[in-house]
């Protein structure tokens, strides 16, 4: 899946979606009368079931990429698109027209369904464009997904068994609540901020994936308001919505996959990197935090670390608390432009660490730098340095 989306065709995307529904609400009997609701039951399904796979792939995916890099972020995905998939297929099963499935199917529960499915995805969605990415050490994916499915059960259980005393949001021929008009702005006002988030970040970093996902927000943002003018759950209003939905998921579904493909590791070119003494890495600047965006070398594979692990790390979360004067060292070399040279601890062991800044036009972009053990010096300092192994035995064979 590659990534196309430039400003230009995300404006374009934005303006031919307003004119449409623009063109929809003009010409609204007109299309009325081609309109035939007996087929919407059907489309119904197969447009749910479009938005349900896109959310099992996005959940598929991150389960791959999560068992390379431990990210917070990556892990709530794959709790948020576990539960609104599975709510989402309940919604389906049981909108009203569908077949027996447990109890009757009802625009009751089809609604409850929904809206849960969708102020899941609006409020954990906007936590994930805040909150900063962090890394855990163990594997959750099977707790976190064991925990989405005990929410989508329990979830369906409330609904089945309360289904008699769920507060009314559609009223069939008349058009939606007050109560349900009120969470649909809500989880559009949702949408808008994460929509506003998206923005903001590619303002700061100029990466055209978070356009994919501003237009996401933007496209979700829209159903929603939809939902809240349609009068039957058959009606052509009702019909436009989920179309707007699923091409909100289709975005989704590529903003993730680009920014995920962005935390795979990058493919091993130097042998002689990776199992060389020490460790050679790089890293950035971003909103105010040291960030790594590379390093490899035998000191990760002695401490059982991956290089898919470290980057998006920060710098400071690596290094231990005693060595709030490394960090400093870091600092100055990135605020300075100059080279720095230091000593650090990390597991017990001594290291010299070497920075250069790597600077265009002036600016320091990126800073590259190399991690060596002198733990043997820094433990026998004057003494005699031990002599290695191969010379303790050719002198032992001598005396002998």
């Amino acid at each position: 899946m590659k990534n196309t989306m430039t400003e230009g065709r995300f404006l374009a995307w934005v303006a031919g979606a307003i004119i449409t529904l623009m063109g929809i609400h003009v010409f609204h009997p007109q299309l009325v009368q081609v309109y035939n609701p007996v087929n919407y039951v059907s489309f119904h399904a197969l447009l749910e079931f479009f938005s349900i796979m896109i959310s099992f792939v996005i959940v598929l995916y991150s389960w791959r990429v999560l068992g390379q890099n431990r990210s917070v972020r990556l892990l709530l995905i794959l709790f948020i698109f576990s539960t609104v998939g599975m709510v989402d297929l309940l919604h389906t099963v049981t909108f009203k027209g569908m077949p027996y499935f447990l109890t009757e199917s009802s625009v009751a529960k089809a609604t409850c369904f929904w809206i849960v499915a969708r102020m899941v995805e609006a409020i954990l969605m906007l936590v994930v464009m805040l909150m900063p990415d962090k890394l855990v050490r163990r594997d959750f994916r099977k707790p976190v997904l064991s925990a989405a499915i005990m929410l989508g059960l329990a979830i369906m259980a409330i609904v089945f068994i309360f289904e008699k005393s769920l507060p009314v949001l559609v009223i069939e021929g008349q058009g939606t609540t007050p109560l349900k008009n009120g969470l649909e702005y809500f989880i559009s006002f949702l949408h808008f901020l994460s929509l506003v988030v998206c923005l903001h970040h590619y303002y700061l970093e100029k990466c055209t994936t978070h356009l994919n996902l501003a237009l996401a927000f933007t496209l979700l943002f829209l159903s929603e308001m939809i939902f809240t003018v349609y009068q039957s759950v058959f009606d052509l209003d009702n019909f436009t919505g989920h179309i707007f939905k699923v091409l909100g998921y289709y975005f989704i579904l590529k903003g993730v996959f680009l920014l995920l493909k962005k935390k795979e590791p990058v493919p091993e070119e130097n042998a002689v990197v990776k199992l060389a003494p020490g460790a050679v890495f790089s890293f950035t600047k971003k909103e105010g935090r040291l960030m790594f965006t590379y390093m490899e070398g035998g000191l990760l594979r002695e401490n059982g670390l991956k290089p898919s692990a470290i980057t998006g790390t920060d710098v400071e979360d690596l290094l231990p608390p005693m060595e709030g004067d490394a960090l400093d060292y870091c600092h100055e070399c990135w605020e300075t432009g100059t080279k720095q040279t230091f000593l650090a601890n990390f597991n017990k062991r001594h290291f010299a660490i070497s920075l250069v800044p790597i600077a265009k036009g002036g600016k320091v972009e990126e800073i590259t730098g190399t991690a060596v053990d002198v733990s043997n010096f820094v433990h026998y300092g004057a003494r005699e340095r031990p002599q290695p192994a191969v010379a303790r035995k050719g002198k032992a064979l001598k005396t002998l």
